[in-house]
């Protein structure tokens, strides 16, 4: 991305760098940025060691960045936490969220409540003795988009992140999605085929409401 040599650019010269993404003016602003959705065996076995997913919004436009993601353990939660940069500039209207996967490995049993720095549950991890994993849960809020018959959904945002498809969303769910945040509950299940946005990881729905935020809410 390219930074501005001055306050006024030709127009011509503006629509390049808009294209590009953004045209950034002075340092960028640092903040937290939000953790909205997980992806986890909702059951694991002490001492094997197993992924962790999770992802959120960055920026409504192009002129945001992910800095760092972290994932730290407690003797009782999972804690996670972002932070971003965002920049007052001109940008293209395209949508920054990200996605981390985390290999992780828990050496004593128990239950580890999935904490963030927002209000949004995101569940609880069981550590065992011995039993194995069981299927990989998802929770968390997002966005949706149709798609080639597909019902997309990005945490946070449909933008820079992995894309998932959902299976079994509530009609009534479609339209108020495409304006509102999701907070959608489900398990992974292979894959879906979505046109041009191709094969898709398929989340099946098993419960999932429109919560009051808008989708331009996210950040205020």
């Amino acid at each position: 991305m390219a930074r501005a040599a001055a306050p006024a650019v030709p127009a011509l010269a503006a629509a390049v760098l808009l294209t590009a993404g953004c045209w950034r003016l002075g340092e960028g602003a640092s903040s937290e940025a939000l953790v909205t959705w997980v992806a986890y065996p909702e059951t694991v076995e002490v001492g094997s060691p197993f992924s962790f997913e999770f992802g959120g919004p960055v920026s409504e436009d192009a002129c945001g960045r992910l800095d760092t993601a972290t994932l730290a353990v407690t003797d009782s939660s999972i804690e996670l936490a972002a932070r971003r940069t965002t920049f007052r500039a001109v940008c293209a209207p395209q949508h920054v969220s990200y996605y981390e996967a985390r290999p992780i490995t828990l050496g004593t049993p128990g239950r580890y409540r999935i904490r963030t720095g927002s209000d949004i549950d995101l569940g609880t991890l069981v550590v065992t003795d011995s039993g194995g994993f069981s299927g990989i849960r998802t929770w968390g809020e997002g966005t949706i988009r149709e798609a080639a018959g597909c019902w997309l959904f990005g945490p946070g945002w449909i933008g820079g992140q992995r894309v998932f498809a959902l299976d079994g969303l509530n009609p009534e769910l479609r339209e108020a999605g495409t304006d509102r945040v999701l907070h959608v509950r489900g398990r992974l299940r292979g894959f879906i085929s979505c046109g041009n946005w191709g094969s898709r990881p398929r989340i099946r729905v098993d419960t999932a409401w429109a919560t009051d935020k808008r989708v331009g809410d996210l950040y205020p």
